[in-house]
């Protein structure tokens, strides 16, 4: 029986550990498929539904000042309840409620998971099973029979809610672990403050919420007022960022950079290396950026023999030549600057972990989830810039919007290259560099 017990809390903690790393993708991949299934406005609706509420939701998150194992614990009910939704219903209203909630747990659930895990490193020796493998072998066996079957991913989106629920226990034991670490903190107010960046921030993402539309579907509006909506948005996201204009001041510029490089990689060349690859193109921005972000700290660790110093120079050295690559329009220094940049993203991802939750002047329970809040920020600048672009070239070129994110050719390789990849890339290095003169200790 306690074998039984021990296997079972086994399981429960590494569902847990792989919903929190596969939390944020697997969602929305999940919601494309049924789209493009489907080609049905319903879920497109959802999936911008949920793509909004993903990127809102790391902004607003710790306004309740709740610890952030109750925050995880949340996220994997809401998990849950937006999984078991699209299982159970085609119904644009509850799909839209669930993609709301889904959404939230998307943005939030690797955030907690590693602020938790974090506090545990410094109370306990507690070690967690890793079960990735065999629970996304069980998850794609799942999905290979939704196929088969003809059940429209209904087995899939129903078996994930159930791993939701499974995670729980493990949820709920980590809280216990944690209890002394929020003992020895002061008790934090509860509820809403600031309001007027509440409604405010409506505005903000629902400008985000039409130009996400522009991916997937031709929208009949004049150029002048999408790029007006663009406008708008930049503004809000200018207010918002001024106001936090006092949170992490040292660190920010390092946020916004990671930011605007994720999205570079991969959102817009998730796109645009289809004009160097064709179909393939976005699997080999996927396969480098798995291959940089999971192999850069052990890349310039081994070169720099253990030196931080050193291996933050290399890193930052790596990131600058990756951009001038970027630059020089063939396909072989294309797939080499891309691996640069995203070396750089994996060397800087845990080494800003541990410099943010070690600063004995910053809370360690909000760390973590400020990293990804700025991060979001610079995503959501690259984005902004990108369509604004997108847009002006597309008017000037008579090419309709969705030529740039569903081409047929590469006909137009070189517009996009100068007029899209080369401001984007430019602006990229521009921000890159100035991280590098802000903060040169890293």
């Amino acid at each position: 029986m306690p074998r039984l017990r021990q296997a079972g809390i086994d399981f429960s903690i590494g569902t847990l550990n792989f919903l929190a790393n596969i939390g944020l993708m697997l969602p929305y991949i999940l919601m494309l498929l049924k789209y493009q299934q489907t080609q049905s406005e319903t879920y497109l609706i959802a999936l911008v539904a949920f793509y909004i509420s993903r990127a809102a939701s790391i902004f607003y998150t710790k306004r309740l000042h709740l610890r952030s194992t109750t925050y995880l614990i949340a996220c994997l009910v809401l998990g849950a309840v937006g999984s078991l939704t699209f299982a159970m219903t085609h119904a644009v209203g509850w799909l839209i409620v669930g993609s709301l909630l889904w959404g939230y747990s998307a943005a939030t659930i690797w955030p907690y998971f590693l602020t938790v895990k974090l506090h545990l490193s410094q109370l306990t020796d507690f070690k967690m099973k890793r079960l990735y493998w065999v629970i996304f072998l069980g998850l794609g066996v799942m999905l290979a029979v939704d196929l088969v079957a003809g059940w429209s991913y209904t087995l899939t989106f129903s078996v994930l809610a159930a791993l939701y629920l499974a995670a729980l226990p493990g949820g709920l034991l980590l809280e216990n672990f944690a209890n002394d670490f929020y003992q020895q903190r002061p008790a934090q107010p509860h509820g809403l403050h600031q309001g007027w960046r509440w409604v405010l921030s409506l505005v903000g993402f629902a400008a985000i919420a039409v130009l996400t539309t522009l991916r997937k579907t031709q929208l009949n509006w004049p150029n002048w007022l999408l790029l007006a909506t663009i406008g708008v948005a930049l503004v809000v996201f200018a207010i918002e960022l001024y106001n936090d204009r006092h949170v992490l001041p040292n660190y920010k510029v390092r946020l916004l950079n990671r930011g605007f490089l994720m999205s570079l990689v991969l959102l817009f060349n998730g796109f645009f290396a289809y004009f160097y690859f064709g179909t393939a193109g976005m699997y080999v921005v996927f396969a480098l950026y798995l291959i940089g972000f999971e192999g850069g700290y052990l890349v310039f660790g081994k070169l720099a023999h253990g030196d931080a110093t050193r291996a933050l120079r290399l890193s930052q050295l790596s990131l600058l030549a990756g951009h001038v690559l970027l630059l020089i329009p063939w396909k072989y220094s294309y797939v080499l600057g891309l691996l640069l940049v995203t070396l750089y993203i994996g060397y800087d991802n845990p080494t800003i972990n541990a410099t943010l939750y070690g600063a004995p002047d910053i809370d360690h329970d909000t760390a973590i989830i400020h990293k990804y809040r700025f991060s979001t920020y610079g995503g959501l600048l690259c984005q902004l810039v990108m369509f604004g672009l997108i847009i002006a070239v597309s008017a000037s070129a008579g090419l309709s919007i969705l030529s740039f994110f569903k081409p047929s050719d590469a006909t137009h390789f070189w517009l996009y290259t100068c007029t899209l990849s080369w401001p984007l890339t430019l602006a990229s290095l521009g921000i890159s560099l100035g991280n590098i003169l802000h903060e040169p200790r890293g």
